[in-house]
């Protein structure tokens, strides 16, 4: 099967195709016969170099792959050198951003929620693209979910912002990267939990911190951009595996280390 109709087969499953995306084609020919595909959470220059030892040929990926808006005009130094590198592997690259979220089910939540073998009573309409709240079947403490967070995705230190003992029913999934905007639900009524990838300290950390002081019974976790959201690019392998056959995930792994 050529790369653009199973791009196309994966756009297919959204509520629509988006007219005004990120989504597409990033790099290669979207004509090529495809053997092997990978997904991953960002093609790093290391991913590329695995993926071509790896005979992989097409490539999904859910975030930027270089820095200034995946074009190759004035791009930075850095980026020339990976544009290199990804022309001379011959891999074909597509993201799959705004696509993956704009679907009944948001293919990052879904696996997120899987690996942490979340159960959910009832979820409700998107709030924004990538932002949901689900009610959970059972009630768990943050500090409960934070460490079973930490134990089952790896990660070395999630944030905790607010209370970490008060009983969460009802969790915001905003995964990736939020503002303000989007850590404001976390104050409307029924909302116990906001998880996230990234967000900004001063403004929102901090305003959340205020907050509780004032009596709020909320919480924030923040586990890394990587971290909050390869579970999903993990599950599409899977899925595509079953799909298309020989799709395998590509782990860049999280981009920060403890020393």
């Amino acid at each position: 099967m050529k790369a653009k109709e199973i791009f196309e087969k994966l756009l297919s499953d959204s509520y629509e195709v988006l007219e005004n995306t990120c989504d597409g084609l990033i790099a290669g020919d979207e004509d090529k016969e495809v053997k092997k595909i990978g997904t991953c959470f960002k093609l790093t220059a290391e991913l590329i170099c695995a993926a071509k030892e790896g005979g992989v040929d097409m490539i999904i990926t859910h975030e930027p792959t270089f820095s200034h808006g995946d074009l190759r005009e004035n791009a930075f130094p850095v980026d020339l050198k990976k544009w290199a590198l990804l022309d001379e592997s011959g891999i074909t690259v597509y993201r799959f951003h705004d696509h993956a979220h704009h679907r009944e089910t948001d293919y990052i939540h879904a696996g997120f929620i899987k690996a942490l073998d979340l159960k959910i009573k009832h979820k409700y309409p998107p709030e924004s693209l990538g932002v949901r709240r689900y009610e959970l079947d059972e009630e768990i403490t943050t500090a409960q979910l934070a460490k079973r967070t930490a134990d089952v995705l790896g990660i070395e230190f999630v944030r905790v912002v607010g209370r970490s003992d008060h009983p969460v029913k009802t969790v915001c999934l905003g995964l990736g990267g939020v503002g303000f905007d989007q850590i404001n639900k976390l104050f409307d009524p029924g909302c116990d939990l906001f998880i996230t990838g990234e967000v900004g300290e001063v403004c929102v950390a901090e305003y959340l911190r205020d907050a509780c002081f004032f009596g709020e019974e909320k919480s924030l976790l923040v586990l890394g951009h990587y971290s909050s959201e390869f579970s999903g690019m993990k599950l599409l392998a899977e899925d595509m595996n079953k799909t298309f056959g020989n799709t395998v995930f590509l782990d860049g792994k999280e981009v920060y280390y403890r020393i």
